[in-house]
C-alpha cells in the first residue's frame, strides 16, 4: 500500500470491507466466530460491524445467529450493474436490402438517435459468411450489444460464442439462431395458421393449394408448420409443395413459372413472405391465371394489391419496427443485468384481407 493510500484509509471502513469479503468468499451464511477467524479482526469489532450492517439492511441475521448478505446490498449491486453496463454501441446485421429489413434498419437508427447510441448497421447480402464477418467485426470493435436478423438459422454458433466470451449480449431478431442470448420474433406458427384459414374460406374449404417456402430460417419453417397444421382441419383441401423461394420478388416469379410448368391444377397459393407472393402474383397476372395468393408480412405493396383485388388477396401482417424496438429493449435489459429478462418474445400477427387492409398502417 502506498503512503497516499495509507493516508486516506479509514480503519472501520477497511474492517467492514474485510467482513463483506469474508462472507463473499465463504459463499454461505457465517457466524460471528467464523467471521472473526476469517478477518483476523477483534471479535468486538466484527460484532459491531455486523450489527451496524444489519441495521442498514446490508446484512441479515438468521435465527441461528449467522450473517448473510442483505436486500439493500443486492439493490446496490443491481444499480452498479445498471450504471456500469449501459448500451452505448450496437451492431446490427441483416440478410438483404428488402423492405422488411430496411424498415427494421430505419427504426434502429431512430431509436439510436433518441438514446444517444452509436450503431453499425450492415447488410450480409444473403451470405452467412458475410454475416459471420459482420459479427466478428462487431466483437473486435467492442460493441455492447449485437442484434442479428439471421440469413440462416444455423451457422453462427462459433462466432456468437466469441461474442459471449467477450460478454456481449446477442439478440436474434425475426428468427431464432443458435448461440443468441434471446430472440424477438413474430408468432410465425400463428401467421401460417391465419393464412391457411383465409385461403380455406376463400376456396370454400376445398381445392389444391401450393406452398412456396422461403430461406432456411425458423421463421419460415414455423409459417409452413402453422399452415399445414391448420390446413389439416379441411379434409377436402390438398397441399402440394411448389418450387422454393428466397426473400425477393424474383424468387417468387421463378417459383410461379415452376408451378405453372408442372401442369398441376392449383386453386390457391401460400407464399412464405410478401415479396415472394408479389413475384408470384406478377407471373399469374401475365399468364391470366386468377389464382388467389396469401402471404406473410403486411408490406405496403402487398396491402395495395390486396385492396386492388389481387391476385395477392391476404397477408398475415407482422411489424418490423416493433420487432426491432422490442429487441433493443430486451438487449439493453440483458446488458444491464437488471431484473429477470424474458429470453423469447413472440409478437402476435394480424391477418389482412380486403375487408380490413384499408385500416392497417403499412410499412415498407
Amino acid at each position: 500500500m502506498t503512503p497516499s493510500q495509507k493516508k486516506h484509509r479509514v480503519p472501520a471502513v477497511s474492517r467492514t470491507a474485510l467482513v463483506l469479503d469474508a462472507l463473499s468468499a465463504a459463499d454461505r451464511p457465517c457466524g460471528l466466530a467464523e467471521l472473526t477467524a476469517l478477518t483476523g479482526a477483534p471479535k468486538s469489532s466484527v460484532l459491531g460491524i455486523c450489527r451496524a450492517l444489519t441495521e442498514e439492511r446490508l446484512l441479515t441475521r438468521g435465527i441461528d445467529g449467522t450473517y448473510a448478505f442483505g436486500p439493500r446490498l443486492y439493490e446496490l449491486a443491481s444499480m452498479a450493474r445498471t450504471q456500469s453496463q449501459t448500451v452505448r454501441r450496437v451492431g446490427f446485421t441483416y440478410p438483404e436490402n428488402e423492405p422488411f429489413f430496411l424498415a427494421e434498419c430505419r427504426r434502429l437508427a431512430e431509436e439510436a438517435r433518441a438514446r444517444g447510441i452509436q450503431v453499425d448497421i450492415r447488410c450480409a447480402n444473403r451470405s452467412t459468411a458475410n454475416q459471420i464477418d459482420d459479427i466478428a467485426d462487431f466483437v473486435d470493435a467492442g460493441v455492447d450489444l449485437i442484434l442479428v436478423e439471421p440469413v440462416a438459422s444455423d451457422g453462427l454458433v462459433d462466432v456468437l460464442s466469441k461474442a459471449k466470451a467477450a460478454h456481449i449480449a446477442v439478440v436474434a431478431v425475426g428468427s431464432s439462431t443458435s448461440g443468441a442470448d434471446a430472440v424477438v420474433a413474430t408468432d410465425n406458427t400463428k401467421a401460417g395458421a391465419l393464412a391457411a384459414g383465409l385461403l380455406a374460406r376463400v376456396l370454400g374449404g376445398k381445392g389444391t393449394v401450393a406452398l412456396v417456402d422461403g430461406i432456411a430460417i425458423t421463421a419460415n419453417a414455423d409459417r409452413i408448420s402453422g399452415f399445414l397444421g391448420a390446413m389439416a382441419e379441411y379434409p377436402n383441401m390438398r397441399t402440394v409443395i411448389g418450387a422454393p423461394g428466397a426473400l425477393n420478388e424474383e424468387s417468387g416469379e421463378s417459383a410461379a413459372r415452376e408451378i405453372l410448368k408442372s401442369g398441376e391444377a392449383i386453386d390457391g397459393i401460400f407464399a412464405a413472405n410478401d415479396q415472394i407472393g408479389l413475384g408470384i402474383a406478377k407471373v399469374l397476372a401475365e399468364e391470366g391465371k386468377p389464382v388467389p395468393i396469401v402471404a406473410v408480412d403486411g408490406a405496403r405493396q402487398a396491402v395495395e394489391q390486396i385492396l386492388a383485388g389481387g391476385p395477392l388477396i391476404g397477408s398475415a401482417a407482422q411489424d418490423p419496427q416493433r420487432l426491432l424496438s422490442v429487441a433493443l429493449e430486451l438487449g439493453v435489459a440483458l446488458r444491464s443485468g437488471s431484473g429477470r429478462v424474458q429470453r423469447a418474445v413472440f409478437l402476435p400477427p394480424q391477418i389482412l384481407d380486403r375487408n380490413n387492409a384499408k385500416d392497417y398502417e403499412t410499412w415498407g
